[in-house]
């Protein structure tokens, strides 16, 4: 039964070594990478293992037992009733694994599964029984696992593109002077209904609607309305079946007799679709973040736009920011990140945004796939600024 979980789990059982044992400890859905790798939730305490020889294997409470027969993705199941804690040790003592993987990170927030707590009652447990066994992060292994996507993750990750361009298609005419960004971003959240997508909230209510003029951020819509002359900016993140799409757009209201946007701002959407041109090219498996991110800042500032003041790309898939490598600069912000390498099947944004005040911001973001011999399309590009 070719399934998601059984496609990733075996890429995940890939990456390990014969003395190898990677552990998921998770209860109520605290490990993020639970359903990342293994499709499931569970509500009580339990170790998802996987071993490199034999497979993946899951000790449960009596009460998920059930629900993972059913889902068929483990090799072996054992349930307790009473006592985790023996139950575990037992198991891992028939493993007698050398070293234990674990899920936490000090880079990635998506791979750092536990928390101290936690983290504190696995080393005890594991030393109990394996006193000479070594506690690992799984942090480059958990990347790889979610970075490259199986062809059903990519089936999944390409309907939800889809429905985004088609989402931006009907809400593009809808749009006129008077709107205020509420207003849009309700009409938005409706949109995203209507396409049976679940629309990224990010904290903000729904998809990010920025007037220039109110300021270009991370922040949630205000009651100002369009008027002639206005630049504004969508940005959108659109799930279908746990997968996540992340695409900007950028529209000029006209002013009455004007049938394009002034030459001014054209020449910065010009400057953006340069740079995403640049980093495009750059994008292919074996270079680092950082070298594809350089790329677009160059082309950038070869066009006059002000220095890019964030990366140029983050990986997509079960999350919006979905972790591992950044198309990133090489600042403290963001860790080792953007020294991350390129895999062919990773999908990564193209967002090289122009953020200036009170001059014009704007943001053209697009998605695409790394195929072992460069990027491809997955989104249908924003070729000229959209018109309203």
């Amino acid at each position: 039964m070719d399934t998601l979980a059984r496609q990733k789990i075996a890429q995940a059982l890939a990456t390990l070594q014969p003395h190898e044992l990677w552990l998921f400890f998770t209860q109520e859905g605290s490990d993020p990478s639970v359903p990342l790798v293994f499709d499931t939730a569970l509500s009580g305490r339990a170790a998802l293992m996987l071993h490199p020889a034999r497979g993946s294997l899951a000790l449960c409470a009596n009460y998920d037992r059930g629900h993972l027969e059913h889902q068929g993705q483990f090799d072996e199941i054992r349930a307790y009733t009473t006592d985790f804690a023996e139950a575990f040790c037992g198991w891992l003592a028939e493993l007698a694994p050398q070293t234990v993987l674990i899920n936490f990170s000090e880079h990635d927030p998506l791979a750092d599964g536990l928390t101290y707590g936690q983290y504190l009652v696995l080393e005890r447990l594991i030393h109990r029984v394996l006193p000479q066994a070594t506690l690992e992060s799984s942090q480059t292994r958990l990347g790889t696992v979610r970075g490259v996507k199986t062809p059903e993750e990519l089936r999944r990750l390409q309907q939800a593109i889809d429905r985004t361009i088609t989402f931006y298609d009907r809400l593009l005419p809808t749009l006129h002077a008077g709107q205020t960004e509420r207003q849009i971003q309700a009409r938005m959240n409706d949109l995203a209904a209507e396409l049976g997508t679940t629309p990224y909230l990010g904290g903000h209510g729904g998809p990010l609607v920025c007037l220039n003029r109110v300021g270009l951020a991370h922040r949630g819509p205000t009651d100002e309305a369009l008027q002639p002359g206005d630049l504004l900016i969508l940005d959108t993140g659109l799930g279908v079946d746990g997968y996540f799409s992340d695409i900007a757009r950028t529209c000029y209201v006209r002013a009455p007799g004007e049938d394009a946007a002034p030459s001014e701002l054209q020449a910065v959407f010009q400057a953006i679709y340069g740079a995403i041109d640049a980093a495009f090219g750059a994008l292919k498996p074996g270079v680092q973040g950082v070298e594809v991110d350089a790329a677009a800042r160059a082309a950038l500032r070869q066009a006059g736009q002000p220095e890019l003041s964030h990366a140029t790309g983050h990986q997509i898939g079960r999350h919006v920011h979905d972790g591992g490598t950044l198309l990133g600069p090489a600042w403290e912000r963001y860790g080792a990140a953007p020294q991350g390498t390129v895999k062919a099947g990773e999908v990564y944004t193209l967002e090289p945004t122009v953020v200036q005040s009170p001059l014009p911001s704007m943001i053209v973001e697009e998605n695409v796939v790394v195929t072992q011999t460069g990027a491809r399309w997955l989104s249908r590009r924003q070729e000229q600024l959209w018109l309203i």
